[in-house]
């Protein structure tokens, strides 16, 4: 156990035992943000170790409407660049704190949904506060890391996160049997809307002068359409990965959060690994193996029965999901102005999920008609697409020349 809390502090770089540390010095903006991360990742993992279970146990949820749900879901981060563009002048800070008092709310309420219309609802109100975080998060992550170490910082929340998700997955397993599933969605808002709080406290932030609300650089199309194959093949995965078990397998929750701790190990390591990978060797190596890798786990969820091999396929594709730190540093080093970050970003996020709104629901009815090979197959054709692309990006993208072209401004 003393091994383990030597490894966690290494990897986010904070000095836990150093009492004087705590005393005499205020927290850095970076801390804030882990907490904020801690607090993000750990309401996640209690809302996503027991929904599944949940819509198929008390709300016997069909194929077709998960599929529904996922897409619906989904169309907020479609209109990302709409509500990007509405908070663009706004602290990221402040749209911080925004972003995880609605994705709490969300969390929060499916304690009292009976129905699949009420579980839309409060899907799509959580989903807003989701993708209005990710993009602000990753923008204050790379604002507050030097460009030699913004792989490894963002590896570092990546792995804050699994940290957070072991605990919240431990919760699970351990309260579930005893206040049964609906009390933890109380548990996992609440402490999603704390980390708002402490984002909120980062302070330190430059401003940056951004006259453009809305961004579509000819330059930045590689980044736009990684974000947009793996956007689709990962939504294939979150849709129907757990299903597959819970449904077709009968798994019940408990496993789902032992297998939850499983990955979350792997993943404390990986996240941070990968972070140094991208700085030490490029993105392009992590990019085309790891693309590679999750065409052939899709491959296996499609056309192997073994339950068994199906757990360490969820594991492994949850670990090489950490190299989508590589597309994030690569738009970094592109970057033709600093103010691009963030539209640039939001942007992204919106091409990420294009694929997002279409593929679940597809998924579904074809999932209903042929089988759940299908969506599965058509996850690895996405990866393997994904990999050939990511061969396009250079070895050294600060040296390539600077386009100044703007397709669209706004």
């Amino acid at each position: 156990m003393g091994g383990l809390v030597v490894l966690i502090s290494r990897v986010v770089a904070i000095p836990v035992f150093n009492t004087k540390f705590l005393v005499e010095r205020s927290f850095s903006p970076f801390f804030w943000l882990l907490a904020a991360t801690f607090c993000f990742g750990l309401g996640m993992a209690l809302f996503l170790t027991i929904s599944t279970n949940f819509m198929v146990e008390e709300l016997g949820i069909r194929p077709e409407q998960l599929g529904l749900l996922e897409s619906i879901r989904e169309v907020p981060g479609l209109l990302a660049v709409v509500s990007g563009a509405m908070v663009m002048m706004v602290a990221e800070p402040l749209v911080g704190l925004i972003a995880l008092f609605l994705l709490g709310v969300g969390y929060l309420n499916y304690f009292h949904v009976q129905s699949i219309e009420t579980l839309i609802v409060f899907s799509v109100i959580g989903s807003v506060g989701f993708h209005l975080w990710w993009p602000v998060s990753n923008t204050i992550a790379l604002r507050l890391s030097a460009a030699d170490i913004q792989g490894r910082r963002l590896g570092q929340i990546r792995s804050v996160a699994a940290v957070a998700q072991l605990v919240g997955i431990s919760i699970v397993a351990l309260a579930v049997a005893g206040i049964g599933i609906r009390p933890l969605f109380i548990v996992a808002g609440s402490i999603v809307v704390l980390g708002g709080l402490m984002v909120f406290r980062i302070r330190g932030l430059n401003r940056v002068r951004n006259t453009r609300r809305l961004l579509l650089r000819r330059r930045y199309w590689l980044y736009y359409v990684l974000t947009f194959l793996d956007g689709g093949r990962r939504h294939i995965f979150m849709t129907f990965a757990i299903f597959l078990l819970v449904r077709d397998h009968a798994v019940d929750v408990q496993t789902i959060a032992v297998l939850g701790l499983v990955n979350g190990v792997v993943t404390v390591g990986g996240s941070y690994v990968f972070g140094r990978l991208v700085d030490g060797i490029g993105e392009r190596p992590v990019l085309v193996v790891s693309f590679g890798a999750l065409a052939l786990i899709f491959t296996g969820y499609a056309t192997i029965p073994s339950l068994t091999v199906l757990f360490a396929l969820y594991v492994l594709d949850n670990l090489f999901f950490s190299a989508e730190i590589g597309v994030t540093t690569y738009l970094r080093k592109i970057l033709i102005d600093p103010s691009d970050l963030r539209p640039s970003l939001v942007v992204g996020l919106t091409m990420n999920h294009v694929a997002a709104v279409v593929v679940p629901v597809t998924g579904g009815i074809l999932w209903k008609a042929f089988g759940h090979q299908v969506p599965f197959l058509g996850g690895a054709i996405l990866a393997v697409l994904a990999m050939a692309l990511s061969m396009l990006v250079p070895s050294d993208p600060d040296k390539r020349p600077i386009p100044d072209a703007v397709l669209k401004t706004g």
